[in-house]
């Protein structure tokens, strides 16, 4: 007998009795699919482990709160909409007390109780699962106050995130437009019986969704079966002994195979394989397919582009965060809102991109700003319930004109409510957060984004967000690493170099400072602190104090 303390997810579909009296056929081949495509993968792509399952109910154990909080908001937002089925989630961390296969204690017990307190298709957690959230999933919960549980002693505090939050957001991913290219993933397979193995295939297939998935112009989805006109992720898991082999194949909406690769690993080390794999997985599958969109869009004439084509296009443009690519990006997403005036995310990502390119310093991004920005405001601005990305990029222009930091704060935390795992909102907000001096928050959003890899189109000025972060809450030895890292990315982000100058600086390390601050300014020459404030002074923050202490160390001119 073991007794720990764990996270516990409990979840069942709500009437599945009445389900089954209704269509028994249909409600056993959706409760298949459920499993194989949607929990079976998220649980196991957030190191959760299925400890007892009722058919249609299943009780999980995880190491973090956070964890188990991200996968019920993962599962939910990935059923949301099903024709058929809806569940109840309920989270808690207390002790558990493992038996044989079975699981007992405290943690279960009131887990449970919540999973039957949550509506269909809603989460309910407890407090003590709740403090242990960061900044990014606060938000999404209300709070329900005390509630008495059935066979439970003492009462307790519930948050809930409940089935519909209404307001702005991201298009879902099974919703999205056809302007979007489409990506079945088919479950991992593997002939091995141990259970270990067979965990590892669902967690490689978890993990290639979640990656996959914060690709904004792919919509992702895993399936048993592969819908036609989609491009095809097949990958199998061979094993022998301790031995392991993935296969994986990618193949275009004709069929036509355009990738292959093995990628050779040890059951001993399973774990980190997992996470070495699933992202070496993800990032040759983007790349593949970054290059066949590409070659696809230049195929077509602009004028015959529809108006999502060249939002993704735009996307795509801003790989390398240098000054052709915002102002690339910002040509190509005018062109997605003249093609359709109610494109609410195109509004949202030339806001953003326009502020940010000023934020950093690019002369090339000025001629936007100044003739087109406002504009964009205006016209965007009775679209923002449509996106959030919008409501954030709208809430930051008014708080440059007028300074009143709570309606931005209001539209990042509305955002991060909506949509507390889509790449580009968490983004989005960090950078809102970390100019408007909410830095914390936008390092729990920086990090939270880290685990999308390499391949997102933001991931250049993400890392160098995250190296900003750093500077401003006085972590230098971290802002060094980052930005250093990120130049491995991208040498020609500006941003990377004015932190490096400033950590340098204020590290009592002048050489350094004033080398980086020299390839900063062969960037952005004409830069002065005097005109960066007057862009952009960091809601007058201490961290922005510090980071133009250390400009100015450097020897930026005032």
């Amino acid at each position: 007998m073991e007794r720990r303390l764990a996270a516990i997810l409990a979840a069942d579909i709500a009437d599945y009795s009445r389900l089954v009296g209704e269509d028994e056929t249909r409600a056993l081949a959706a409760l298949r699919s459920f499993r194989a495509e949607v929990f079976g993968p998220t649980v196991a792509g957030h190191h959760g482990k299925i400890i007892k399952s009722m058919g249609d109910g299943w009780l999980v154990e995880f190491s973090s709160a956070v964890e188990a909080v991200n996968c019920a908001i993962q599962i939910q937002d990935r059923v949301s909409g099903h024709e058929f089925l809806a569940l109840r989630i309920g989270v808690h961390i207390g002790d558990v007390v493992h038996e044989e296969d079975d699981i007992f204690g405290d943690g279960v017990n009131v887990a449970a109780r919540l999973e039957g307190w949550a509506e269909p298709g809603g989460i309910a957690i407890s407090d003590p699962a709740y403090s242990s959230l960061d900044g990014t999933l606060t938000p999404s919960f209300d709070d329900a106050g005390q509630q008495e549980l059935k066979n439970i002693t003492r009462p307790q505090r519930i948050w809930t995130k409940t089935a519909t939050l209404g307001g702005p957001t991201v298009q879902s991913r099974h919703a999205r437009s056809s302007g979007y290219s489409h990506l079945s993933i088919l479950p991992v397979t593997t002939s091995d019986e141990r259970v270990d193995v067979q965990e590892l295939a669902e967690g490689l297939t978890g993990d290639l969704d979640d990656k996959l998935t914060a690709v904004r112009w792919l919509v992702v989805a895993v399936r048993e079966q592969a819908n036609p006109g989609d491009y095809t992720l097949k990958i199998a898991l061979r094993s022998r002994g301790d031995r392991l082999r993935l296969e994986a194949r990618l193949f275009e909406p004709m069929g036509k195979q355009i990738w292959a690769n093995k990628f050779d690993g040890y059951l001993a080390d399973s774990f980190d394989w997992q996470d070495t794999t699933g992202e070496t997985v993800s990032l040759e599958v983007i790349t593949k397919m970054l290059d066949a969109e590409s070659d696809r869009l230049a195929r077509i004439p602009v004028a015959e582009r529809t108006a999502e084509e060249c939002l993704v296009k735009g996307f795509m443009q801003m790989r390398m965060s240098d000054a052709q690519s915002f102002a690339d990006s910002l040509t190509t997403y005018m062109l997605a809102m003249e093609k359709d005036s109610n494109l609410a995310d195109a509004f949202g990502e030339a806001i953003w991109t326009a502020f940010a390119g000023m934020t950093v310093g690019l002369e090339v991004v000025r001629p936007y700003f100044e003739e087109y920005f406002q504009d964009w405001v205006t016209r965007g601005r009775h679209l923002t319930d449509q996106s959030s990305i919008l409501s954030i990029a709208v809430a930051l222009a008014d708080f440059r004109t007028n300074l009143d930091v709570a309606p931005l704060r209001n539209a990042i935390a509305g955002a991060l409510r909506r949509n507390p795992s889509d790449a580009n909102v968490l983004s989005v907000s960090a950078w809102a957060a970390i100019w408007c001096g909410e830095t914390e928050t936008a390092l729990d959003c920086f990090r939270k984004f880290e685990r999308f890899g390499n391949f997102h189109p933001y991931s250049v000025p993400a890392k160098g967000g995250t190296a900003l972060a750093a500077l401003q809450l006085g972590d230098d030895a971290l802002a060094i690493s980052v930005a250093e890292d990120g130049l491995q990315l991208s040498s020609t982000y500006p941003t990377f170099h004015s932190v490096l100058a400033s950590a340098y600086a204020l590290t009592d390390q002048p050489d350094r400072a004033e080398a980086a601050l020299a390839k900063y300014r062969e960037l952005v020459p004409d830069r002065t602190i005097s005109s960066w404030k007057a862009m952009n002074d960091y809601g007058g923050s201490e961290g922005g104090k510090r980071y133009f202490e250390g400009l100015r160390m450097a020897g930026l001119p005032e």
